[in-house]
């Protein structure tokens, strides 16, 4: 299959970004990953903000969009290690997804029709954790989560917790006392856990 430069540029934009972070980010180091001219830029997109807009939306699908098939399958998982796939899959998310991420809150206006388009295809992070809620939720129908529990804080308060160690750990590592990954996921699903689990 032939790639075109509009997807070369959009792969490119996508290693400086994730290599060099968004104060790194400018026109002529995506040109020479693309291996392209400045100016080429300027033909499949109307400037650097749209350009970065599209590599967000087009980069940050996984998870959120495996997420959105556990609803399908109660019953099936034992549920505390689901949360632990839940939790390392949101893991691998948020470290590679850090630098778009810190595009989006860095830039919201020129994100903003980003935002718009994904939330008008019934996509974006509120959407994964309503996915993730509604599996907890047919787990509970299931009488496999007590009854009492609130799926949607449990999906918010484990991802909250995955997302603060990938974000921290990129600056303040084990060096300074940050848990290893392995121990931090135990953590997380283990305190959520504690919520959840069906009244013996």
């Amino acid at each position: 299959m032939t790639t075109t430069l509009e997807q070369r540029l959009l792969a490119a934009a996508g290693r400086v970004l994730e290599r060099d972070g968004l104060s790194g980010i400018t026109t002529k180091r995506i040109a020479l990953e693309a291996g392209c001219s400045e100016g080429s830029i300027y033909n499949h997109f109307g400037s650097k903000d749209e350009l970065l807009a599209r590599v967000v939306r087009e980069h940050m699908v996984d998870f959120p969009a495996r997420a959105a098939t556990f609803s399908e399958t109660p019953g099936v998982s034992d549920v505390r290690e689901r949360l632990r796939e839940i939790a390392e899959l949101a893991l691998a998310f948020y470290r590679r997804g850090k630098a778009h991420l810190a595009a989006m809150i860095n830039q919201p206006e020129s994100m903003q029709h980003h935002v718009q388009e994904v939330h008008a295809r019934g996509g974006g992070p509120w959407r994964t954790v309503d996915n993730l809620s509604r599996w907890l939720a047919a787990e509970q129908r299931l009488g496999r989560v007590h009854p009492a529990a609130d799926p949607a804080a449990a999906v918010t308060g484990l991802l909250g917790a995955v997302m603060f160690h990938a974000f921290i750990t990129v600056a303040w590592g084990p060096e300074f006392g940050a848990p290893d990954d392995a121990t931090a996921i135990d953590r997380a699903v283990t305190a959520v856990w504690h919520g959840l689990a069906p009244a013996t």
